[in-house]
């Protein structure tokens, strides 16, 4: 399939899901550091009332109310964008692997919804650090949709990935997971045992990161050297951010004390920087995967020139 007959419209749809889904890590993440997830004690109403036609006026009078119901609000807007995106890929899509993974996001971002209303009515720690946990898996979803629907991966060149290149790809997303829902656990829970086992991840977690984001970048793949860049970059602004959030918590504020500037300033921003980081760890692995999926046909022993890889799949 030439470029000239991919619609351009999945690839749109997907921006726009990203771009949707990202502020709400920083409008929860700002509820959760500020303690106030059950400013609004009902669901799916807001003290009795329709949530979408909540006056403006009784949310900007309290700053609990405005977070919890900015995050209800923004977050209905995520859903539909979802469904845009699963409605587009469906009708314009051809790969059934892209399309089943769209289909995914739009069950996963009902889920969301759901799972946040019972967190309300519940009023469960445990369902939030849950809600909190399976958003970074959302967003790691529809970057994965994303890049799939990018113009750089589908301009494709036949680059060998190494062994230790797919082997760090493949750990490095899950090890980058596994350590957003540890500090998840910690946001939710306090626990010093969650602090601890949250800061050991983290050197093993960005020491991952830092030597794939050394593969990508001396692979000789101007699309995987992108993706290398932005992993470095993101890796060390995530550890400064967390450091900084943990003097601002556990020193300068205390865990315990009301929250500080600081406190919701770099903890949120740790929240948000670990999405981005993870959906990092996404592009890497499905450019690898990319490369690999090109090269194969080649060492197979094929004759015919090296095709992009949207033209053989």
């Amino acid at each position: 399939m030439s470029d000239s007959t991919v619609s351009p419209w999945p690839r749109r749809a997907a921006w726009l899901a990203c771009l949707a889904t990202f502020p709400i890590f920083l409008i929860g993440g700002t509820v959760t550091t500020l303690r106030v997830g059950m400013a609004v004690p009902d669901w799916p109403t807001t003290f009795g009332q329709n949530m979408f036609t909540y006056p403006l006026g009784e949310m900007l009078a309290s700053t609990g109310v405005f977070w919890e119901h900015s995050h209800r609000l923004w977050g209905a807007f995520v859903g539909l964008c979802v469904v845009i995106l699963a409605a587009t890929i469906w009708r314009c899509e051809r790969r059934a692997s892209v399309r089943w993974l769209a289909l995914l996001a739009l069950l996963g971002v009902v889920g969301q919804g759901i799972l946040g209303g019972f967190r309300v009515t519940e009023n469960s720690p445990e369902l939030a650090f849950l809600h909190g946990s399976l958003a970074q898996a959302l967003f790691a979803l529809l970057s994965a949709i994303l890049f799939l629907e990018s113009q750089a991966w589908r301009a494709a060149r036949v680059v060998q990935a190494g062994s230790r290149l797919r082997t760090l790809a493949a750990i490095a997303l899950p090890a980058v997971y596994v350590q957003t829902v540890l500090g998840a656990w910690l946001r939710h829970s306090g626990m010093p045992l969650a602090q601890a086992v949250h800061v050991l991840f983290a050197i093993a977690a960005a020491a991952i990161v830092v030597l794939l984001a050394g593969e990508l970048l001396r692979s000789g793949d101007t699309s995987l050297a992108r993706v290398g860049r932005w992993l470095r970059a993101l890796v060390w602004t995530q550890v400064a951010l967390g450091i900084l959030a943990w003097i601002s918590v556990y020193i300068l504020t205390g865990p315990h004390n009301p929250v500080s500037i600081g406190e919701a300033i770099f903890a949120t921003a740790h929240v948000a920087c670990g999405a981005l980081l993870l959906g990092a760890c996404v592009a890497a692995l499905v450019f690898v995967r990319r490369s690999a999926a090109v090269t194969a046909p080649s060492a197979a022993g094929s004759s015919a020139a090296p095709r992009p890889l949207e033209a053989v799949r």
